[in-house]
Formats: C-alpha cells, sequence, structure tokens
C-alpha cells in the first residue's frame, strides 16, 4: 500500500515535479489546510511543513507517523498531540549557519558603525557627525556554538575579533574560537564581550536564561543581539534594561510572543532595533532544505531510520 504524503509548504514547480518523478511510489498531496477533506487527513503517513501543524488537524491524522520541518529548532512543533503518539520528528538542522552569521555580523556592523542613527539624522535632514568604532580587537561573545554560533565565530575571527563562546555539553575548542565554555562561563564571557549574540535552541532549558544578574553584569557600552532564543529573556527585564541603560542597546529578531504586540514598549525604546523573525530567512532555501527532505522521505518510504530525528524530551 503506497504512503500518503502531505507537502505542506509551497515547493517551486520544477522542485516538485521532481519530487512527484522520483518518489512516484507514493502520492504527494499540495492541498492547503482547508481544502483537504477528513478522508484525506486519515490516509496521511508524514507531513513535511514550515508552520506549525495545528493540533485539530493532527488529532485527524491518526496514521501519521513523520513530521518533517523546515527548520532546525522544532520545540514549537512538538504538540501535546505529536509528544504523545509515536510521530517521528525531524528538523532541518545544521543548514541555517551561513544565514545566522550573516545576519548577526550585519548586526555587529551596523552598530558599531552608527547607521541607525545616521539614519535617524537622515530623516531630520541633520547633518550630524557621529564616531563609528571598529570591530577589530573587539570581543564577540557567542551564547550557543552550534551550527550558526561557529559559522559566525569563523567570520568573527577573520574580521580581528577575539571571540568567547558557550556551549551545553564539552567539546574540544576550535581553532577560531578564544575560549569555549559551558554555562559556568557565561557570567565571564557577558563580562568580557563588546557584543553579545544569542543563538540558542528555543527549548525550555534555555528559558530565561539571561536574566538581571546576568544583564546587569555585562558592561554599559555593549550590545545584545538575540537572533533565536526568543524565550531566554523576560521581556519585562530586557525593557527595565534597556531603559535604564543597563546595556547600550539591543537587536532583537527574537521574541516570546510573536509577532511582537503592538502594546509592547520594546517598540518604542531608542536603543533597540526589532526585526520581524527574519534572520534565518532566506530566499534560496529550497537547494539547501530539499536535500535533507528528499533524503528522509526516501528512508520513511523504504522502512529506513531517518537522519536528524528529534529527541522529544530535549526539544532538539
Amino acid at each position: 500500500m503506497s504512503k500518503t504524503i502531505w507537502l505542506r509548504v509551497k515547493l517551486p514547480e520544477k522542485d516538485l515535479s521532481l519530487l512527484r518523478s522520483d518518489f512516484s511510489s507514493c502520492e504527494l498531496m499540495t492541498e492547503p489546510d482547508g481544502a483537504i477533506g477528513t478522508e484525506q487527513l486519515q490516509s496521511i503517513a508524514g507531513v513535511f511543513t514550515e508552520e506549525v501543524l495545528p493540533e485539530s488537524l493532527v488529532q485527524q491524522m491518526p496514521r501519521l507517523k513523520w513530521l518533517h520541518v523546515t527548520r532546525g529548532g522544532v520545540n514549537a512543533y512538538l504538540t501535546p498531540s505529536v509528544k504523545a503518539r509515536p510521530i517521528q520528528v525531524t528538523g532541518s538542522k545544521g543548514i541555517h549557519g551561513t544565514v545566522f552569521s550573516e545576519f548577526a555580523l550585519a548586526c555587529i556592523l551596523m552598530l558599531a558603525k552608527q547607521l541607525p542613527n545616521c539614519i535617524d539624522a537622515q530623516r531630520e535632514k541633520r547633518w550630524q557627525k557621529l564616531a563609528p568604532i571598529e570591530i577589530e580587537g573587539k570581543t564577540l561573545g557567542i551564547v550557543g556554538l552550534g551550527t550558526a554560533g561557529s559559522a559566525l565565530a569563523r567570520k568573527a575571527k577573520a574580521l580581528g575579533m577575539r571571540v568567547l563562546a558557550t556551549k551545553r555539553t564539552p567539546t574540544i575548542k576550535p581553532e577560531f574560537v578564544d575560549h569555549l565554555g559551558t554555562s559556568e562561563f557565561l557570567p565571564q564571557l557577558l563580562a568580557d564581550s563588546d557584543f553579545v549574540v544569542l543563538l540558542l535552541a528555543s527549548v525550555p532549558s534555555t528559558f530565561n536564561i539571561i536574566g538581571e544578574k546576568e544583564l546587569r553584569g555585562m558592561k554599559q557600552s555593549a550590545y545584545l543581539i538575540n537572533l533565536t532564543g526568543g524565550r531566554a529573556i523576560e521581556e519585562s527585564l530586557l525593557i527595565k534594561a534597556l531603559r535604564e541603560c543597563w546595556i547600550a542597546g539591543a537587536v532583537l529578531d527574537a521574541f516570546a510572543r510573536q509577532p511582537l504586540p503592538q502594546e509592547s514598549e520594546l517598540w518604542k525604546l531608542p536603543n533597540v532595533i526589532i526585526t520581524p523573525r527574519i534572520s534565518g530567512i532566506t530566499s534560496e532555501k529550497w537547494p539547501v532544505l530539499l536535500p535533507i527532505f528528499r533524503e528522509n522521505l526516501r528512508r520513511f518510504l523504504a522502512d529506513e531510520p531517518l537522519c536528524n530525528v528529534v529527541d522529544k524530551d530535549l526539544g532538539y
């Protein structure tokens, strides 16, 4: 009996045609959520999705055995039904290093070169001489030396920065990192860094990892750049730290509440730059995402072990 796979993503027509040709033994569905009937849902064995699969849909898919997502961090996809049932969850881990690291580096250079202040002055037609700084010789602290953190560390080191980093589990220090430690090293990293970049998995173990003690331990001249840990800092605490200038400012691309509500005070703070969860997005995503899905689809149809299987208890 052939398996039904729901492609809950908008693939380029060329890639979709190739998938249909290469995997003709299974049925590939592309209908949007509202166009799928109950009978179709009951036949689905696997789902490829970019957005979280609603509980109401999971509960109508008794045959669902595999959920593959386009993101590396999958905690948001682990809904109660997905966690409770024997549904294998696989992610696109290990392919987002370039986009996250380039975005982080853009933030660092933007802050160092006073570009936000230049833009403000331009809006007011004000000719204002500013004092940019060089990032060469400055210290970068990376909280979470995974794929993206390692890519950023390489780039920063090539530009002459001193690189400090933390990682959940002890490992050999790469040559492009000056000092690597576990969570015990975090206070020292924060105290020494001119720029701190959070590249954490959004899982319960990283929630509120940055508290008042940690924020007060940073330099007043330092900047915080949060790209992935939406719940790493409590929003009200971060607002207080920025309003009272415990640190110089922040670039925020990850939030506990997404989209960020209009009533949030973060929108109004002059030392904050808000970006709408775009640090991990690229217009060229399918060439890197599809090979992982294709390999796992082949394995799933052949009843072979899947790649990038998520530990549902850990969330990654």
